[in-house]
């Protein structure tokens, strides 16, 4: 029992260094890393490098599915561009197992030692962040060599032997075990380098090892997949298709796996290192092979996964018609009409905000801040859906008209985000504490929200309209709203003063309430104006856009 425990324990090791140091390196190098693979869509060539590339950094493909997924998602790349991506970023992870798989345990005391020194240095530096990642690596071959070493006394053991015989001789249940494998670990590397470690010590043979390298890359897809079990279509098509390539790899190669070891043997491989090796054998021919069949996969994969109709997803965009594009001033009312969606949502979560500020339901305020997530997605489409617009066939007062609607639709979403940050900051300063606002304190912010509520409706009808006369009437309803809000911070500082008890437990987060309120009620108020096509020609450089100020 104690040499199982002992060698649970190096297991256990071995994924939470895999873990360190995927995390290391998101932090380092994480926009970086995201920029290489949005280059490498723009062939198939390139594609696979980037990922094979970023997954050796990382080690974790299903990290590098779930970044390319949300380049699929966010509309900024079709699916046949991203999926080789997704093949690299497989050949990219057999590369870390056969690195990893050398013995290397002489490194691990420096790399821990160095590693340590960064981190303890500066831990939100860079120098700390590339510590963690040091002491991930250091951790991983710690791990395996300690996992060598608590295996050995197990080559003896004749329950050992006959339970991996019995494995040798049933290769679906070696599979099966191996996806499971991957699965509690959370990472195919770390399966794929417990099976070698086990098959360097003898404890296992060829018969057992290769099957379970055979489920360590079936689980790799299975993660993705639940993963990405809550995201939109677009995301989850990626991994849909990543799960194919391993299942379609997985039917070809287990007819052969009898034949593997003789043909692994001649070229070169030896019974320790056959696992990495057709492990990466494996990747590679699947990479060779299907990377010609993208195109017919990824059809496959929108027509299994649809996008999803309006009555089963309220928060997708409803009204931009790829097809009204041609026509530049129905695509602006299409958009219009989507902004306006964006305004409701803010409404419902700012009555959702009033429920947290009156009581204390973490439930209710949980799913106000998901709208957060509705209003991002309508967002993302009315930007992409605009910028699609032919710049050229647009008049003056078309042009003025696609500066408004996308001035509105970049304030409303920044709106949004300020709604869903008093939520967060009221489930943590209030709700999970269990604070109460004074009475007078909990009137005076419903009575803010009421009049921001207020003046949200008048922005979106003036909006509605088309009225770029109405700075006068946004001018009046942003100077009431902070006259207002000052009037109630000086109170609240009154009650404060008089060391009412409510008030001083709740008085950093009411004035931080208030702060955030009076800058969206600011972003609100923003009145049209400025020079027709400035916004469109900021938006249109790299599809980034410009933040409005106020």
């Amino acid at each position: 029992m104690q040499i199982l425990l002992s060698l649970m324990s190096g297991v256990a090791l071995l994924i939470w260094g895999a873990h360190v140091t995927r995390h290391g390196m998101l932090a380092l190098l994480g926009p970086r890393l995201r920029l290489a693979l949005a280059a490498g869509t723009a062939s198939p060539a390139r594609g696979f490098l980037a990922g094979l590339g970023v997954t050796a950094l990382i080690q974790s493909s299903s990290a590098t599915a779930l970044m390319t997924s949300a380049f699929v998602a966010g509309g900024l790349v079709s699916l046949p561009a991203a999926l080789p991506i997704v093949l690299g970023a497989d050949v990219g992870t057999s590369l870390m197992a056969r690195l990893l798989s050398v013995d290397i345990s002489w490194l691990s005391p420096l790399l821990l030692v160095t590693g340590i020194a960064l981190r303890l240095s500066g831990k939100a530096s860079v120098r700390g962040q590339a510590g963690e990642v040091i002491v991930g690596l250091g951790l991983i071959t710690l791990a395996l060599q300690l996992i060598r070493l608590y295996a050995a006394p197990l080559l003896h053991a004749p329950i050992v032997h006959a339970i991996f015989t019995s494995l040798g001789n049933d290769a679906l249940l070696a599979l099966v075990i191996g996806a499971l494998l991957a699965l509690l670990a959370y990472s195919s590397l770390a399966a794929v380098l417990l099976t070698a470690t086990l098959a360097v010590g003898g404890v296992i043979g060829p018969a057992t090892a290769l099957p379970l390298v055979l489920g360590a890359n079936l689980g790799s897809g299975l993660i993705a997949c639940l993963a990405n079990s809550g995201s939109a279509p677009a995301a989850r098509r990626v991994s849909l298709a990543n799960l194919m390539f391993r299942v379609a790899g997985i039917l070809a190669f287990l007819p052969l796996l009898d034949a593997m070891p003789w043909l692994l043997s001649r070229l070169g491989s030896s019974a320790a290192t056959m696992a990495i090796d057709f492990h990466m054998a494996f990747n590679v021919a699947l990479a060779a092979t299907l990377i010609w069949f993208v195109k017919p996969v990824a059809s496959l994969c929108n027509r299994w996964l649809p996008d999803a109709h309006d009555d089963a997803a309220p928060g997708g965009a409803r009204y931009l018609s790829q097809n009204d594009l041609r026509h530049p001033s129905v695509a602006l009312g299409n958009a219009t009409r989507e902004v306006v969606r964006i305004g409701d949502v803010i409404e419902d979560m700012l009555s959702g905000m009033k429920l947290s500020v009156t009581g204390n339901d973490r439930v209710i305020n949980a799913r106000c801040r998901a709208l957060d997530d509705r209003i991002d997605d309508l967002y993302a489409s009315v930007k992409m859906y605009l910028t699609d617009v032919d710049a050229g066939s647009l008049d003056d007062d078309d042009s003025a008209r696609w500066d408004e609607i996308m001035l509105v639709n970049i304030n409303l979403e920044y709106a949004g985000d300020i709604v869903e940050r008093i939520l967060a900051d009221l489930d943590q300063r209030k709700l999970s504490r269990n604070y109460r606002f004074s009475d007078e304190g909990s009137g005076e912010l419903l009575e803010l929200c009421d009049l921001l509520v207020a003046n949200l409706r008048t922005r979106m009808s003036l909006f509605v309209a088309n009225d770029r006369e109405a700075a006068g009437l946004l001018r009046e309803c942003a100077n009431e709203f902070q006259a207002r809000a000052e009037r109630f911070m000086a109170r609240h500082i009154a009650r404060v003063a008089q060391r009412r008890a409510a008030s001083v437990e709740t008085s950093g987060l009411h004035l931080d309430v208030l702060r955030e309120l009076v800058q969206m009620n600011a972003l609100l108020c923003v009145a049209p104006g400025g020079v027709p096509g400035v916004l469109r020609g900021t938006v249109g450089e790299g599809g980034a856009v410009l933040v409005a100020g106020v």
